[in-house]
């Protein structure tokens, strides 16, 4: 919203008034009406908040048509999304979606045949008219305004050939603007192919082929290295055997009160992979072997499900619990907002972590992982990850970044479990094929990664720069153009006091003329919009993720679903059942005392 100040300062032809003043009504309508009559229906997720263009959409047929598909649009309306509204999810409506349906998730501006319908939409993509409605958003999870808020909303007024010509300029300079942005766009994705390319270069030994071939006389062969990691194995396994004999004989003393301490599983011999296992893995150097990812783990630990955790358990400030979302580049951002107390990390001291511990999320997004370190000493393994806990003398950064390659992302993604979010369990990490290496060779690889990483990150940093300038510059194009600066104000235009007036009067002549139409009979009961864990009460159960998605107010915002879902399962209201798990489906649940 423009300020007074902002308001005196237009020129002296500009009017203000109210966005309801200059928009015209938009026709609701029920396609169910006619059940056989196909449709485009356009939704919040259909809209690219970067291009503010439509780049998705949906056909039904009118008896199916989703609950939202109620507006009716026409070319040239804008779509604004009452739904997180610093998202940007605006699109104007093209030709070619002309009469179709959109979701009640929009308010639909058709601006009055006395206003440029394109000046219109760009006066909405301004912080101007986006800041004025952030004091209008309702919700936490879900904060949305109303289409009233909107409407009420004022927007300054140019004399219409002044519109006409604010929107050519403003186009002309977008599209200049657009040119650099999609530049900066591909070289971001060649930057992320370079990335990958290095990992894959690293661990196919072709990262470090001439430094091989010039310490040769230095490496251990596959076999010593195989030989040398039973050994470890075999000495890890004595050490747990003595502390298990000594634990035991405690718990004897103390007249066998509680549980009896577990005795260590024997360690079995390595196996090389069969013949079939390596058939779609990469040739490796001659130094270099294939073996499973258990040979180097001393532990694979799912993170605590069920009733270990619950809604209660939760306080600030205290022991950081780790999950996929507090995972990113490679690095731990603790959310401080969801830690739990010593008492309960001691009561799950199962999962608490310790630095060379690699976590990693076995939920949603395959090969997000994180060394821990001194820093994160302590913190808890939350639900929706796993950590890995390699022998002494395995570099943990290493195989860090092996997990983080687009190779070992697919393979975990073909191998995970569940229909509507991946999920990944022990089997599958403990068979994971991993390369095998020098540890010489393994600092070397590392080093050269590092370096390499070290200047992509560089330039990507570069690029986020510039296209942040690119939005500012845009902002400041519009802040100018809404302000009277950006063209010259022409002598001959009409001034905008009188435009506001023509669409009064056309407005009062259509109510004069209007011919009343009677009310439609309610043909079916709206459903209640209802979030995850209310169809989670109602079914009082188990349910099926799809079942859920279904009959909750997501049912044509999938991504608005999988965010609220996640967000439920990390705070530990909703858990994922998954010794129920069969036939690739998911099943969920509200956690005891939700």
């Amino acid at each position: 919203m423009m300020s007074s100040s902002e308001e005196n300062e237009l020129p002296a032809s500009w009017a203000i008034a109210r966005i309801a003043d200059v928009t015209i009504p938009v026709e609701k309508i029920n396609p169910e009406s006619e059940p056989d009559k196909p449709f485009i229906y356009i939704d919040i997720s259909g809209i690219d908040n970067q291009t503010n263009r439509i780049d998705q959409v949906k056909t039904y047929q009118g008896s199916d048509a989703p609950s939202r598909a109620r507006q009716l649009v026409k070319y040239g309306d804008t779509l604004f999304s009452t739904v997180r509204t610093y998202l940007k999810n605006i699109a104007l409506i093209p030709k070619k979606f002309d009469n179709q349906v959109a979701s009640t998730g929009f308010s639909v501006l058709r601006a009055s045949r006395f206003i440029n319908n394109v000046y219109l939409f760009f006066y909405t993509l301004s912080s101007t008219f986006l800041q004025g409605l952030e004091a209008f958003q309702r919700g936490v999870s879900y904060p949305a305004v109303r289409d009233s808020d909107i409407r009420n909303q004022s927007i300054p007024i140019a004399p219409l050939n002044e519109q006409n010509r604010i929107v050519a300029k403003i186009e002309e300079l977008f599209s200049e603007l657009d040119k650099g942005v999609e530049y900066l766009k591909t070289a971001q994705e060649q930057l992320k192919v370079y990335r990958q390319s290095v990992l894959k270069y690293a661990f196919e030994g072709k990262l470090t082929k001439q430094w091989r071939e010039a310490y040769a006389d230095q490496l251990e062969t596959a076999n010593q290295l195989l030989e040398r990691i039973q050994q470890e194995r075999e000495s890890l396994y004595q050490q747990q055997l003595n502390e298990w004999e000594e634990s035991t004989k405690i718990w004897e003393e103390n007249g066998k009160e509680g549980k009896k301490p577990g005795k260590p599983q024997t360690p079995l011999n390595i196996s090389s992979l069969t013949e079939e296992e390596l058939l779609n893995l990469p040739d490796l150097p001659e130094t270099w072997c294939w073996i499973k990812f258990s040979v180097l783990s001393e532990r694979i630990q799912i993170g605590p499900f069920g009733s270990l955790l619950h809604r209660s358990d939760y306080v600030s400030n205290q022991v950081p619990i780790v999950n996929p979302v507090h995972i990113r580049n490679q690095k731990i951002e603790p959310d401080w907002s969801l830690t739990v107390t010593e008492k309960k990390v001691n009561e799950l001291s199962n999962y608490i972590m310790y630095p060379g511990d690699i976590v990693m999320g076995r939920r949603g997004e395959m090969g997000r992982c994180a060394v821990i370190t001194d820093k994160e000493r302590g913190f808890l393994c939350g639900s929706g990850s796993l950590f890995i806990r390699l022998l002494s003398g395995i570099n943990p950064i290493f195989y860090c970044y092996l997990l983080g390659s687009q190779r070992l992302k697919n393979y975990l993604s073909n191998q995970s479990v569940g229909t509507t979010m991946q999920n990944l369990n022990q089997e599958i990490i403990h068979n994971l094929p991993v390369p095998l290496c020098s540890p010489i060779e393994i600092q070397k690889i590392i080093e050269e990664v590092d370096r390499r990483t070290a200047l992509i990150t560089e330039v990507e940093n570069l690029i986020e720069k510039n296209l942040l300038s690119s939005e500012i510059l845009k902002q400041s194009i519009l802040k100018k153009a809404f302000s009277g600066q950006l063209v010259p104000q022409g002598s001959g235009d009409e001034n905008a006091a009188v435009l506001l007036e023509r669409i009064r009067e056309a407005r009062r002549h259509q109510e004069e003329h209007q011919v009343p139409v009677p009310k439609p009979r309610k043909q079916v009961a709206m459903k209640k919009d209802l979030s995850i864990i209310e169809v989670l009460q109602e079914l009082n159960g188990l349910a099926t993720a799809q079942d859920v998605w279904r009959r909750s107010k997501h049912q044509e915002d999938i991504e608005g679903f999988y965010a609220e879902l996640k967000k439920q399962i990390n705070n530990g209201i909703i858990e994922e059942v998954e010794e129920l798990r069969e036939e690739k489906k998911s099943y969920l649940r509200l956690r005891n005392g939700n």
